[in-house]
């Protein structure tokens, strides 16, 4: 036998001798103490026929399973300080493990899947500049399914494990917002586009049940890039209903003395559409388009009312507007008839010559108050009844929480960010990121500061008192509440003042904690690039999450992109 062919024959011996590699064995790998029970990680997938729980020789948890995972949730009240043991029972025998002493909840990852790359000539987010690129959304419906709306032209839903179900491909755009009807068996995705569709789709099979286009009332549009065009920004579902927020901007010029100076005007509409057949009930304004954009709608869980604030179009007070930006809105939800408007005037400082609403505006889900935050940090809180019986807005309270302030001879301002008002006229809202503030324009681009009050949320009780406050290190995205109200769960991008992505990720509140914000705090899920948007279920247990990826290298001719473009389930 020559050399060359004692080479070949001696692996052929070995593996004759040895058998196939055995495969590798199955552990236990990570127990986790999670806010319901524990989240449980196997070194691979096997099929499990049971689990069980034990503190002690006592029993706490026990069920049947029947599937093939390598990653689970177990519910079960466990107590601090205390080690248990957990019973796995699979096809390939039972695996054993005893847990650490469990301390604090803390996230547990599901699953994750990576998402396409964006279209719409979006590019990725600069450590520098103020916008995330991607405006993704994710919602989850009362059956644990996962819708997920992204820049990739995509609409996906998985299951609560982490498996994709179906996904729909829009023909062009990109997909803005999502979310499901209240029974969870549909699911409602609006784009940027040509057409600025909303679409509904069966949230089990993804069938496309219809689709309706904006474009007929807030105008057409020639240019590429998603911003400029048509798109649906808000989506509401409640009982039968659908209301929907449509806008569309678009670049011109006014000339101020001998100077041509760039404003974006906007058009703007309302809908309310039957859940299953997509049929128009009404439309604000009956005829026509508003002049200003709805970002956001908001009802009360009775479908009574529908409330929302303008945002752009004014080109900073030089334009006057039929539907003034700086107006709240109240509508009646069944036929879509204005009740009532209110109009914040600017505080003449700084350069303020108007204000918007924007999104910043909620109702109580039992309809009994109305709050509203303005861009310059301003918080308003109505009372519903009075106001409705005097078709008049009747104000509680109004309370600066974010004031203006100078800054070596800068001025600057904290955005006043999202509002959420509950049944008993406690209110939340965030304080957005620091900008320049218009009287100190061309004196400089992005601020060397950041001002006090960005970037927190802020519990305000009925009549005004700061409850706690949380100062967070970043911009605070997408903040979502379970439906009992016990958890709060936000995501967070990056620092653009402070050129910082360290704060970026999801983060968890347990509201019945007692003490501030930062002991209400229960676990903080850190990503490499940014949090883009989250959602939570009903119940509290599921939370989805969208993760984009950041240039951290703030020089024009490097680049230096960390995180992925991902969708990641938690608990």
């Amino acid at each position: 036998m020559n050399f060359l062919n004692r080479i070949i024959f001696i692996p052929f011996l070995i593996f004759f001798l040895c058998g196939c590699p055995a495969k590798e064995k199955i552990a236990i790998e990570k127990i986790v103490p999670t806010r319901m029970g524990a989240g449980i990680k196997l070194s691979r997938p096997v099929a499990i026929e049971s689990i069980c729980v034990k503190d002690g020789n006592q029993l706490v948890f026990q069920k049947n399973i029947g599937e093939k995972l390598d990653t689970f949730l177990v519910d079960f009240i466990w107590e601090k300080g205390k080690r248990y043991t957990f019973e796995v029972k699979s096809v390939n025998g039972t695996l054993i493990s005893q847990s650490s002493p469990f301390d604090t909840p803390l996230a547990f990852e599901i699953a994750e899947d990576t998402l396409g790359k964006p279209r719409g000539e979006v590019d990725v987010a600069e450590i520098n500049e103020w916008s995330k690129k991607l405006y993704e959304d994710v919602d989850i419906s009362t059956r644990g399914k996962i819708g997920v709306g992204g820049f990739d032209q995509t609409v996906r839903v998985y299951d609560r494990r982490g498996r994709l179900i179906w996904k729909h491909k829009i023909p062009t755009g990109v997909v803005r917002c999502v979310r499901f009807s209240p029974t969870g068996d549909y699911l409602f995705a609006g784009e940027a586009s040509p057409d600025g569709n909303i679409y509904c789709f069966c949230a089990k099979t993804g069938k496309l049940c219809w689709k309706y286009g904006a474009v007929n009332d807030v105008g057409a549009s020639s240019a590429t890039y998603y911003g400029h065009q048509p798109k649906i920004c808000s989506i509401v579902c409640v009982g039968e209903r659908i209301y929907v927020s449509a806008a569309r901007n678009r670049e011109d010029y006014i000339t101020i003395g001998s100077r041509k100076v760039k404003y974006w005007p906007k058009r703007g509409v309302i809908y309310a559409l039957d859940l299953k057949t997509g049929e128009l009930l009404w439309k604000f304004p009956a005829t026509g388009s508003m002049d200003t954009s709805p970002l956001k709608v908001s009802v009360d869980a009775s479908g009574r009312y529908l409330t929302f604030g303008g945002w752009g179009g004014s080109a900073d007070g030089r334009i006057r507007q039929k539907y003034p930006e700086n107006t709240l809105y109240l509508l009646d939800a069944i036929n879509g008839a204005l009740i009532w408007r209110y109009s914040v005037p600017p505080v003449e400082k700084h350069g303020f010559q108007s204000i918007s609403i924007g999104g910043n505006s909620h109702i109580s889900p039992n309809g009994k108050y109305v709050a509203c935050c303005s861009s310059d940090g301003r918080f308003f809180l109505f009372d519903m009844a009075k106001s409705v019986e005097k078709k008049m807005p009747h104000l509680i309270y109004k309370k600066a929480i974010s004031t203006p302030i100078k800054v070596s001879g800068i001025p600057i301002y904290a955005y006043g960010g999202k509002v959420f008002v509950d049944d008993e006229g406690s209110a939340f809202l965030t304080i957005g990121r620091t900008y320049v503030a218009p009287a100190g324009k061309g004196m400089a681009s992005t601020p060397d500061v950041k001002h006090p009050s960005e970037n927190s949320i802020i519990k305000l009780d009925r009549d005004g008192n700061t409850s706690w406050l949380w100062p967070a290190k970043g911009p605070i995205e997408t903040p979502v509440f379970s439906k009992n109200g016990r958890y709060l769960v936000v995501a967070m991008c990056h620092n653009y003042v402070e050129r910082s992505n360290e704060m970026a990720g999801i983060y968890c509140f347990d509201l019945k904690r007692q003490g501030g914000g930062a002991d209400k705090l229960i676990w903080y899920y850190r990503m490499e690039g940014l949090g883009l948007a989250c959602g939570i279920s009903p119940c509290g247990k599921y939370i989805g999450a969208i993760e984009g990826p950041v240039d951290i290298d703030p020089r024009r001719e490097y680049q230096n992109i960390v995180g992925k473009h991902r969708v990641c389930i938690l608990s």
